[in-house]
């Protein structure tokens, strides 16, 4: 069983070796801003959770950053994949 899954496994790591540039480098940085946009929304959650004053907007907004951080790094992901696809390469 471990064997097939590492069969699995070394299929989608050829096909992502196979994609495009484009693809690859929409891929990458989506990854990237969704790590960038995560880490805000973090900072910005514990800023809130830490130093008085802040009101309760600043919570509101920490969740909203994150969770929009996830549609974005979805988004990425899944563009980067429809064009590689339509492209001719999938």
């Amino acid at each position: 069983m471990q064997s097939n899954n590492f069969k699995k496994i070394e299929k989608i790591t050829e096909k992502f070796n196979k994609m495009n540039r484009l693809s690859r480098l929409i891929i990458k940085y989506g990854t990237q801003a969704f790590m960038l946009m995560f880490f805000l929304g973090i900072l910005t959650i514990l800023l809130y959770k830490t130093i008085p004053g802040f009101n309760d907007y600043t919570f509101y907004l920490g969740t909203q950053i994150i969770k929009i951080s996830f549609s974005v790094f979805a988004q990425a992901v899944i563009g980067g994949l429809l064009i590689d696809f339509f492209a001719g390469n999938g």
